[in-house]
């Protein structure tokens, strides 16, 4: 089963640009900026969401033209930068983007660091300066699908738990 959103582009944009229940850690950061207390950035969501629903607002341009006149009359501070184009430059440096796979392949000694100690014994896979970094991935690929299998056995023991309760 999946989650289906039921809120409308308008809806999202507001969410993006001031948070969904509680404000966002950039939109805070704007607001302190303009000298606008935290109270009244809770007035300029809650104002947002509530000229949404009534549907006063349509369209993405509508919410952002509207939040920036309500920054404007709130600011006590005068900002020369324009919120809604700095969030847009931020959206793809945002948490939940993949980064961009390295040009280069990684050295020798990252891959050493990267590999986790074994679970039974506390050590690590030696350092032998003769192991390609092939022989490296293989062996990182290898304690991968122990783990992997390990994972399924417990799995299938907790489902025969379930099946008899």
């Amino acid at each position: 089963m999946g989650f289906y959103n039921t809120n409308t582009i308008e809806e999202k944009r507001v969410n993006k640009l001031t948070g969904d229940i509680h404000i966002n850690d950039t939109f805070k950061k704007e607001t302190q900026e303009r000298g606008i207390p935290i109270y009244d950035a809770y007035n300029i969501q809650k104002r947002l969401y509530h000229e949404v629903e009534q549907e006063m607002l349509k369209g993405q341009d509508a919410v952002d033209a509207r939040l920036m006149e309500l920054l404007e009359e709130k600011g006590k501070k005068k900002v020369s930068h324009n919120y809604i184009d700095k969030i847009d430059e931020d959206a793809p440096k945002h948490k939940g983007m993949i980064p961009a796979r390295p040009k280069e392949p990684p050295i020798r000694n990252e891959l050493l660091d990267r590999i986790p100690p074994r679970a039974r014994d506390g050590k690590t896979f030696g350092d032998e300066s003769d192991e390609s970094t092939t022989e490296l991935l293989n062996k990182l690929s290898l304690q991968n699908q122990k783990i992997i299998n390990q994972n399924k056995i417990i799995i299938d023991l907790l489902s025969k738990i379930e099946e008899k309760l």
